[in-house]
């Protein structure tokens, strides 16, 4: 009896003891009398043991955004609107806030360190000293507005590079855009032409030649002509006839020039080149009126029309249909070679959809409650494409919805003045957000470096195309981890695009300056100054000369260069081609300006 007893103690005392199931097992054997109480405990501890685990590795319960489903052109793998998970029959679960992810979601990370600056060295010689007389400069531009703005920006330098006086651009007026506006009906020539004084002798209109209508020299030069190539192939002939117009102005000047002619396009751009007054006051207008819905908003730049999609080669998931109306469109432009979706897709140069564009500003922080507003031509699918973007972020405006018919009456007419007006508000945003890499983006990129670095977030499309395709095989919480490491350097901060890379109107890193006192004292001194009031700081670092090597053009990576330019099949012009034959040989129609604004 005494053995038996101390048997049953060495179980329960023993190496056993913390064992549940061992202790139901001495439970059921040797308690038989009085086993029926003891049992139920023990079956409770282990259920209750099991709870505890599930608690444990559960993830905490979200707030769902129940998107409906829709039956839109854009509904497969690559814009999946129904947001069910088929493995599990769970959601994939979209929180109706953007959490507190450690960083403020309407500022830029350090800056207040940093201010444009464009002020001139004391080398760089003025108009009156430069100026040679009886050469005339004048281009025609190409494309929508923002197109049209980088020709009128590196017309100023060319003009200056040349000793030449400008006259005052030409406005495309026949392309894909159909708009009549003029120079003077966009922008303030008065204010344009006295500000550059300084720099470039600028006039309304050529002079007349022995009293009768002077006829320029067209021509055209490669894309991104560096100095070399304009004093090799423009000079000559511009000695020769007088008067030059440069034809298809657009993209025609290299991104690597010396410093001081780099801030000479920061003037013009960021300067010299303002709206009318009646674009200045209704776009401020507009910008108040969405101050008064909130105090921080968001101004999307949504690129998802059908021309654009078809001209991207581009796949939506919407089957038959689809594949037939875009190919039909697509058809219009006779360069373009057969499409391979996917590796478009795989490239970066799909742009996002607009439940894309929804999940991937949820995923960086920013909840329902946040204002939208989205400027946007005519999109692919319409209010069904819209909708999943619209569950995500409610309050969702557009200049059509925040001011009447009647107010837009005087601008609906001309697309490039509506595309002022969208360039205002966007410029005046908080966080700026964008679905492609066009013109407009690149242009709004630059200048809000420029104004303080205002966040600017633009898809890193060539990785973040995995995750959308495969969100559906990982939750929420996956998903945005992803989403927020691949955005890294896609967000307007400053420095995060290294000093020359990428396009220059994108990154104008030669006018971007560093308050390294106010940086090393970690302190205010920048903070209470505006930006405009850093940008009047002169730099007291002179102006350095790029090496003819720093002229050479630096290979693009391929998520930065514009569709068109892949997408077209169009060759280049090489510098030492005659300039006689560039503008003899017939014009193949240039598709870049298609994607332009």
């Amino acid at each position: 009896m005494k053995r038996k007893k101390r048997e049953r103690n060495g179980l329960v005392g023993g190496n056993h003891a913390a064992d549940p199931f061992a202790t139901v097992f001495y439970l059921f054997f040797f308690r038989r009398r009085h086993r029926l109480f003891p049992l139920l405990s023990a079956a409770s501890g282990c259920i209750l043991l099991v709870l505890a685990a599930v608690s444990v590795f559960a993830p905490p319960p979200t707030a769902t955004n129940d998107l409906l489903h829709h039956s839109s052109p854009v509904n497969d793998g690559a814009a999946l609107v129904s947001l069910e998970l088929e493995a599990d029959n769970t959601l994939f679960q979209v929180p109706d806030g953007g959490g507190n992810l450690g960083r403020h979601l309407w500022s830029s990370r350090g800056s207040e360190f940093y201010y444009g600056c464009s002020n001139a060295s004391h080398k760089f010689q003025t108009a009156d000293v430069k100026m040679q007389p009886n050469r005339y400069l004048m281009i025609a531009t190409s494309g929508g507005l923002n197109q049209q703005r980088t020709g009128i920006t590196d017309a100023v330098v060319v003009a200056y590079i040349l000793n030449a006086t400008l006259v005052i651009p030409k406005l495309d007026q026949n392309s894909y855009w159909n708009d009549s506006s003029n120079f003077g009906e966009i922008f303030d020539v008065d204010w344009f032409i006295s500000s550059l004084m300084k720099d470039v002798m600028i006039i309304k209109e050529l002079p007349s030649k022995r009293g009768k209508v002077w006829t320029p020299y067209n021509m055209r030069v490669p894309r991104k002509c560096n100095r070399k190539c304009y004093e090799n192939q423009v000079l000559p002939v511009l000695n020769k006839k007088h008067a030059v117009q440069l034809t298809k102005f657009d993209y025609r000047l290299s991104n690597r020039l010396e410093t001081d002619l780099q801030k000479l396009r920061c003037r013009v751009n960021y300067h010299a080149l303002r709206f009318t007054d009646p674009i200045l006051q209704m776009g401020q207008l507009l910008v108040d009126r969405m101050r008064m819905k909130t105090k921080h908003f968001i101004a999307l730049h949504l690129r998802f029309e059908p021309d654009m999609l078809a001209f991207s080669g581009c796949y939506y998931g919407g089957g038959d249909k689809e594949r037939k109306e875009l190919g039909a469109i697509r058809k219009r432009w006779k360069t373009l070679h057969a499409s391979n979706p996917e590796k478009v897709r795989r490239h970066g140069r799909c742009p996002l959809t607009p439940e894309e564009v929804g999940l991937m500003l949820r995923a960086l922080g920013f909840g329902s409650d946040v204002h939208i507003y989205v400027a946007s031509g005519e999109v692919y699918g319409g209010e069904e494409t819209l909708a999943p973007l619209k569950a995500l972020f409610p309050n969702f405006h557009s200049k059509e919805t925040i001011a009447t018919k009647e107010e837009l009456e005087p601008f609906s007419a001309f697309s490039s003045r509506m595309a002022a007006l969208d360039y205002i508000v966007c410029d005046e945003s908080d966080v700026f957000v964008t679905n492609n890499n066009g013109n407009m983006a690149r242009m709004l990129a630059g200048r809000r470096r420029y104004f303080g670095h205002k966040p600017t977030i633009r898809p890193n499309a060539k990785k973040l195309y995995r995750f959308f395709l495969n969100r559906n095989n990982m939750t929420w919480e996956e998903f945005a981890s992803k989403v927020r490491t691949n955005q890294i350097g896609f967000m307007g901060e400053p420095n995060e695009v290294k000093p020359g890379r990428g396009e220059f109107h994108e990154n104008p890193s030669s006018c971007i300056c560093e308050d390294s006192e106010a940086k090393a004292r970690g302190s205010p001194t920048a903070q209470n100054q505006t930006p405009e009031e850093l940008i009047n700081k002169e730099n007291n670092k002179d102006a350095g000369d790029a090496t003819d090597e720093q002229s050479i053009e630096d290979e693009q990576d391929a998520s930065d260069v514009d569709y068109l330019d892949i997408r077209s099949g169009l060759r280049e012009l090489p510098n030492e081609t005659n300039i006689d034959t560039i503008q003899l040989k017939p014009e193949q129609p240039e598709v870049e300006e298609f994607f332009s604004d």
